[in-house]
């Protein structure tokens, strides 16, 4: 399953494209969100934003020629796990004496747009390529209403 532009309108398929684009263009730290507090439970919190900084460092080499839709729908997805991993390891954490590890974890999804300003993503180039890999043209609305209308009566 993944998203359907012919079911969509103009303005939904522009702003899936944008927010797909936004998290491609820093997938490393975007994906760290339910993944980092893990990992500050088995390492030392600093290596953990230095290994997700570096990995975004390196992602910037290629987000350009590597754009999948499948993997951006998916992500998405998969990063709502964060709800769960976050506040539960944030809490193990505290209590195992760690309060700034805990804290760490628990803000990691601030701390993120902290760590993601550098190098920059333009955001605009990934959505055409969204779009682009989409499938998706552009249909004036009389043409999707009059596309609609032929196939209501067709049934």
């Amino acid at each position: 399953m993944s998203w359907n532009p012919s079911e969509h309108s103009d303005q939904d398929n522009l702003t899936w494209s944008y927010l797909r684009a936004v998290e491609w263009g820093r997938w490393p730290i975007f994906l760290s969100q339910p993944f980092a507090p893990v990992l500050i439970m088995c390492f030392d919190w600093k290596a953990v934003v230095v290994g997700v900084v570096s990995a975004n460092v390196l992602w910037a080499l290629i987000r350009y020629q590597f754009v999948s839709v499948s993997l951006a729908y998916f992500g998405a997805l998969l990063v709502k796990l964060k709800w769960l991993t976050i506040p539960s390891v944030a809490f193990y954490l505290f209590f195992k004496g760690k309060p700034l590890s805990a804290t760490i974890s628990l803000l990691w999804p601030i701390i993120i747009f902290i760590i993601g300003i550098v190098p920059t993503t333009q955001v605009g180039r990934l959505q055409k390529v969204f779009m682009n890999r989409l499938g998706y043209q552009h249909n004036p609305a009389d043409l999707r209403a009059l596309k609609s209308e032929l196939a209501k009566s067709s049934k």
